[in-house]
């Protein structure tokens, strides 16, 4: 379960609560099974009951999905993803080396 690139878009400096990241993950090798992501704060390891929604699989080694900025995110965060290899054990992973900040909406 190598992961060989994490691609997000839009890319921005500051994202707000309400956007929406479109998130592609790249194995290295096949990886079939479930793969679940969302955002995490950034601080140690990713929680085993953080938000998360199923990602759809593209091909063999590319999953596609998304992952809503909420307001409980504000602050520093990460992508993290859940996979579940099919006849395998979970496991959480932290994904990606862009860090994404939140700031909250001011009117």
């Amino acid at each position: 379960m190598h992961i060989e690139r994490v691609d997000c878009t839009p890319k921005k400096d500051v994202y707000n609560p309400g956007d929406v990241l479109e998130i592609a993950i790249y194995f290295r090798e096949r990886f079939i099974g479930q793969c679940e992501g969302g955002l995490v704060r950034r601080n140690g390891d990713p929680p085993d009951d953080f938000r998360r929604a199923a990602f759809r699989r593209s091909t063999d080694r590319l999953y596609e999905g998304q992952a809503n900025v909420r307001e409980d995110h504000i602050g520093s965060c990460v992508l993290a993803v859940r996979l579940t290899p099919a006849g395998g054990r979970a496991q959480n992973v932290a994904v990606g080396d862009q860090i994404v900040e939140v700031r909250p909406i001011r009117p």
